[in-house]
């Protein structure tokens, strides 16, 4: 407690030193706290449910030659087969996206997103607490439906909702459940569940022959729940002969498939989160991110602590005769290292408080929560990680801080402290450097990296898709009968002179709500057979998509050999072809002209195979993170005029520049006359585009804050060196004034050694700073030119550094140059 006391003291007579240390570390401590919770939540991702070691994904895996296809969805009848087969399955359920649906209430309408069918064992294999309704019966019969609680107070306000009827463009549903809304860290987010009895009601059970080709399908999330510390090789080794059962006699239909085979994977709970490497999966973490995180709190931390070891060292010139007192008086060196670390505890946990104070001003008073995409809060009782984390790392910080500054202090000879004259020895003078130059290597390198990252974004945004993306609307088509008038419609919209074109295609939708995968403007994996260069045909997955009429020249693609539909020749919509560049490299032809006229029909298909009119040059159909992939785009007329009103097609608009806004009022009113029975409703292009790249942009944001921080703290590394050089060169500084030196000459004396740590900082970081952003630009199919971007990155990073050194140095070394060298040379 003297210790205590004596350390208040001292921070109260030296209130500038004590503001920098408190300070410093308190932003080290904030990042941290911030961190820890980001990480927590990563980490620990659907690991709220009760039964989360128990529970497993089913993930797909179809080999058809010569290519391997992993899919995060399932056939619907695959959980069902394998529970009948494998009795260790203890239950299942399948979730469906049931996408974005208009509930009327009364005369109320409500687009909710977010919604999805799930069989009623839904919530034994996934705990939600239950506000209303019976978790065992809530989704058993058809047309029921579960609600969150921030849903259910959207759609019925302080009404209790429960068994109340809600109304959709084909059903009426039951409210039967309301449960507590979601926290963010589970991988399936949704607004409400729809009983998945209610697409199969009425339904005969499936047959064996529909069960096979049923099976090779895939459309639906499935989940199994297996017993504790079950071994999942055990149905991977049994799973040939449900292959062979139930899977392998569409072979006999299709020949093309004789050596196609199927197996699933079984994914635990908690590895969802990160398992980015299927496709149609819902919205992935990246591992390396949550590590590169980790990292980077690491690093602010040792940049806190090395800046309290620095000032503490350069105060030591100020405090060597009260050592020397103490130690005439009897302190032993284990007394004076425990006054310090004293000393630095307090100070630590002074800038604890002080960083929860940030940290809430940081949660609770800016938009943090919205660029992490997380609800991360200090709630400090129903967390103990946070609490004993918290308080762990601030005495680590405190101990690891305080214990060289201890040592140095303590080990002063009584004799050299009593005269006051306190000279670092080589080792310590090298010591102070060399973390001076780590600070900046990890600032410089951090800013590099953000500088380089923003690079790759702007890339991306500014890329050439292959098509316009700016300014385009798409619009939902939610009546039948607007579909049947789709044609009219175009024609009545390209009318307005706002509007440069209109076309309709299957593949975009209004809202981003169930987005599955990287898909931008659409198209689905799908078994086709394609004639390669010998003429046989090939059997194989390809991107497929369904567009209207108009879609090539609405969105401004560019047709590289062939013609595009023709809407005279009738021929052209029921069996015509569109193919991309990939395919012709893929499919071996020696270039676009080849392709045209090369059969292209559904495997296993016996009917009058459709031909190729037309090559289209590559487009991103998918975010840059992944390569253009062979593609086939077919018109939804071929499936005949029953059955278009089934794909529901949008429609796409697209506006001239700066009129945006008009041509969406006229949208809606035009909408208004057209289907007065639903709200108008639209998306746009470009910001789904952007959504595309929400996570890498999130890092690049998270990452340019943690460089701003880094360069703060390094700044206040800096004051503390300064302040020692000063204070050690005093008389120098005053000889030299005296034979004619000039201010700029002594600033530039003081600086220089600062100015070189700067370099050498500089000099290691930019390599390293190139391997990380080189291993981050893995994850992408397309990139800017590295080698070319870095030389502008580096030099302004390490420019800025030099300015930023020299104006914090500057504060110190213009105040000793300016002092009168009189009270220099009288300074002992």
């Amino acid at each position: 407690m003297k210790n205590l006391a004596y350390a208040f003291r001292v921070l109260l007579n030296n209130k500038f030193y004590a503001f920098l240390n408190i300070f410093g570390l308190a932003l080290g401590l904030a990042v941290s706290i911030i961190i820890l919770l980001y990480v927590q939540s990563d980490l620990t991702f659907d690991k709220h449910h009760e039964k989360w070691d128990q529970v497993y994904r089913i993930e797909s895996k179809f080999y058809i030659p010569p290519k391997n296809d992993e899919f995060a969805l399932t056939s619907q009848a695959l959980a069902e087969t394998m529970k009948m087969e494998f009795p260790e399955i203890q239950a299942f359920t399948r979730v469906q996206s049931a996408g974005q649906i208009l509930f009327r209430i009364n005369d109320n309408s409500f687009y909710v997103d977010d919604m999805y069918f799930a069989d009623s064992a839904m919530f034994r294999l996934f705990t939600h607490e239950f506000i209303q309704g019976d978790p065992e019966t809530a989704l058993v019969e058809p047309r029921s439906l579960v609600l969150t609680e921030s849903t259910a107070k959207r759609l019925f306000g302080d009404k209790n909702p429960l068994n109340e009827l809600v109304k959709t463009d084909l059903n009426t549903f039951t409210v039967k459940g309301i449960i507590k809304d979601l926290p963010d860290n589970v991988h399936l987010r949704f607004n409400g569940l729809i009983s998945y009895t209610t697409i199969t009601s009425g339904q005969p059970p499936l047959n064996a022959q529909q069960r096979t080709g049923q099976l090779w399908n895939v459309s639906t999330y499935s989940y199994v729940l297996l017993p504790k510390n079950y071994e999942v090789s055990n149905i991977y080794n049994r799973f040939p002969q449900l292959f062979d059962k139930y899977m392998a006699p569409i072979r006999q239909f299709a020949p093309s498939l004789r050596e196609a085979s199927f197996e699933p994977r079984l994914v635990p709970l908690n590895e969802v989160h990160f398992n980015s490497k299927v496709q149609y999966d819902l919205a992935t973490g990246n591992k390396a991110y949550t590590q590169a995180f980790i990292a980077i709190g690491l690093f602010v931390l040792l940049l806190a602590s090395i800046n309290y070891m620095n000032l503490a060292t350069a105060r030591a010139t100020k405090r060597s005769k009260e050592v020397g007192i103490k130690k005439v008086m009897g302190s032993s060196k284990g007394k004076l290292v425990s006054q310090f670390l004293s000393e630095s505890i307090l100070i630590t946990f002074c800038a604890l408080i002080l960083a929860i104070g940030l940290v809430y001003l940081l949660l609770m008073g800016t938009n943090l929560n919205s660029v992490l995409d997380k609800n991360l809060s200090l709630n400090w009782g129903e967390n103990p990680l946070l609490l004993f984390g918290s308080l762990g790392i601030t005495i680590l910080l405190g101990v690891l801080s305080g214990l060289y500054p201890a040592f140095y202090l303590s080990s002063i000879s009584v004799i050299t402290a009593m005269k006051g004259s306190v000279k670092s020895g080589p080792g310590s003078v090298f010591l102070r450097k060399v973390l001076v130059a780590f600070q900046f290597f990890v600032s410089i390198g951090v800013v590099i990296a953000t500088l380089l990252m923003s690079n790759q974004i702007s890339y991306m945004r500014n890329k050439d898709l292959g098509f316009n993306k700016d300014n385009v609307i798409i619009i939902p088509t939610r009546d039948t009968s607007l579909v049947r008038r789709l044609d009219v419609i175009q024609n009545e919209l390209k009318e307005n002179p706002n509007i440069i074109d209109v076309t309709t295609t299957t593949g975009l939708s209004a809202s981003n709500a169930n987005s599955v995968g990287n898909r931008l403007i659409g198209g689905g994996r799908q078994v086709m057979m394609v004639e390669e260069a010998d003429t046989t045909l090939k059997t194989d997955t390809y991107n497929v998509m369904f567009v209207g009429e108009n879609f090539i020249n609405a969105m401004e693609m560019e047709l590289v050999a062939g013609r595009d539909y023709d809407e005279n020749i009738p021929t052209d919509l029921t069996q015509g072809v569109l193919v991309n560049e990939s395919m012709v490299q893929y499919q071996g032809w020696a270039n676009a002209e080849e392709a045209i006229g090369k059969r292209v029909q559904n495997a296993g298909q016996q009917a009058n195979p459709s031909r190729i009119i037309g090559v289209v040059k590559d487009f991103n159909a998918f975010s840059l993170h992944m390569k253009v992939e062979p593609t086939i785009i077919l018109r939804y007329e071929r499936f005949g005029a029953g059955a278009i009103a089934q794909f529901s097609p949008s429609v796409v608009v697209h506006a001239k520049d700066g009129s945006l806004q008009q041509t969406l009022d006229y949208l809606e009113d035009k909408y208004a006359e057209l289907d007065p029975s639903h709200p108008f409703e639209y998306g746009l292009l470009d910001t789904q585009a952007e959504n595309l790249y929400r996570s890498d942009k999130r890092q690049s944001q998270l990452t340019a804050s943690l460089s701003y921080i880094c360069i703060l703290i390094s700044c206040l590394g800096l004051l503390g060196l300064s302040s020692y050089t000063t204070a050690t060169r005093i008389k120098e500084i005053g000889v030299r004034k005296v034979l004619g030196a000039s201010i700029p000459q002594l600033v530039y004396l003081i600086f220089k050694d600062i100015m070189l740590l700067v370099i050498v900082g500089f000099i290691i970081a930019t390599p390293a700073a190139y391997w990380l952003i080189e291993n981050w630009l893995q994850v992408f199919q397309y990139t800017m030119d590295l080698q070319t971007v870095i030389v502008g990155a580096a030099a302004i990073a390490g420019t800025l550094a030099l300015l930023i050194a020299f104006l914090t140095v500057a504060f110190h070394s213009l105040k000793a140059a300016q002092q009168n060298p009189v009270k220099a040379l009288r300074y002992e």
